[in-house]
């Protein structure tokens, strides 16, 4: 079905006779407008047709003052020159706040940077320090099981001079029961046994002074490895807590680097848009100017028609 057609010699007239009622210019935007639609080539033609018959009409003639178009080419001018400064400042302080955010995420990346490394070689002293506790504890506990061999060997021995003591007692118990030979077997092995038992005393003494040290020196390397275990769980302690500052600086730092990357991503969406509004501005000046020298054409044209018009008069 062939749509209507909007824009006829009458519909054109009587939107001309609005917009004259209304205070308005006829141009052929506001006609176009009111008419709801319509081709501008043909409603350029009709609105010529309806302006010429109303000036035939009127009792008097005015062209446009050529003074009036430069002062609008001049505002129009000045609307778009204070337009694209406005848009062209904005856009700098946005890409200036822009740097700047990138300039603080910089810094903030090299501050975390050096506070990582700082934590690293924390990390790096810690584990040197407990694997030096841990050396420290093994050659403890290796003193400590040479003191206790020592210990278990003075033991033995010490049991052995017992037994030969009690060995001895019992040779010499049994000599007294013999006759006179065998009394001075006796006393000899009496004499033996005492030299024997004295000997078996100072051994055992000198023995039991070696346990004494042997255990002294047990419980001294177990106060070492107390010591180094205390060391050890401290360097322990410390790792840990190296490494959880190390942790939480990265994860403070990748934080704090999302957030400058929406503010960064922010930034660069605020001066697209201001880069879209900049655009659609010149669009806008440029329709403007578009229709300022259509304008300009049809005052020409109407001009023309006008003296064409005046020209017939005069010939009349």
């Amino acid at each position: 079905m062939a749509r209507k057609a909007v824009a006829t010699a009458e519909t054109v007239t009587q939107a001309v006779e609005a917009l004259v009622g209304e205070g308005l210019d006829p141009t052929v935007e506001r006609v176009r407008a009111k008419l709801g639609g319509g081709s501008f080539t043909t409603i350029s033609k009709l609105l010529s047709e309806a302006l010429a018959q109303r000036q035939t009409q009127a009792t008097q003639i005015s062209d446009v003052p050529a003074d009036l178009v430069e002062i609008g080419q001049r505002a129009v001018s000045a609307i778009y020159a204070a337009v694209q400064r406005q848009a062209t400042t904005k856009i700098e302080l946005i890409e200036a706040d822009a740097r700047k955010h990138v300039d603080a995420a910089n810094h903030a990346r090299a501050e975390a940077a050096l506070e990582i490394e700082r934590l690293e070689r924390e990390g790096e002293q810690a584990a040197d320090a407990l694997a030096a506790a841990q050396k420290a504890t093994q050659e403890g506990l290796a003193r400590a099981e040479r003191a206790e061999a020592t210990a278990q060997a003075a033991r033995a021995e010490i049991e052995r001079l017992t037994h030969a003591t009690a060995a001895a007692q019992a040779d010499a118990q049994a000599a007294r029961a013999s006759d006179h030979e065998a009394q001075q077997r006796a006393a000899r092995s009496e004499d033996a046994r005492r030299a024997a038992e004295a000997e078996s005393h100072k051994e055992i003494e000198r023995l039991q002074k070696a346990l004494a040290r042997a255990e002294a020196q047990v419980e001294s390397s177990r106060a070492d490895v107390e010591r180094c275990t205390q060391r050890l769980e401290a360097a322990e302690s410390e790792a840990k807590r190296a490494q959880d500052a190390h942790r939480a600086a990265e994860a403070e730092s990748r934080k704090e680097r999302d957030q400058l990357q929406k503010q960064l991503a922010k930034a660069e969406a605020s001066i697209e848009t201001l880069r879209a509004d900049h655009q659609k501005a010149q669009q806008e000046i440029e329709r403007a100017r578009e229709n300022e020298r259509r304008v300009r054409d049809e005052a020409a044209e109407l001009r023309g028609q006008l003296k064409a018009l005046g020209g017939e008069k005069g010939k009349k």
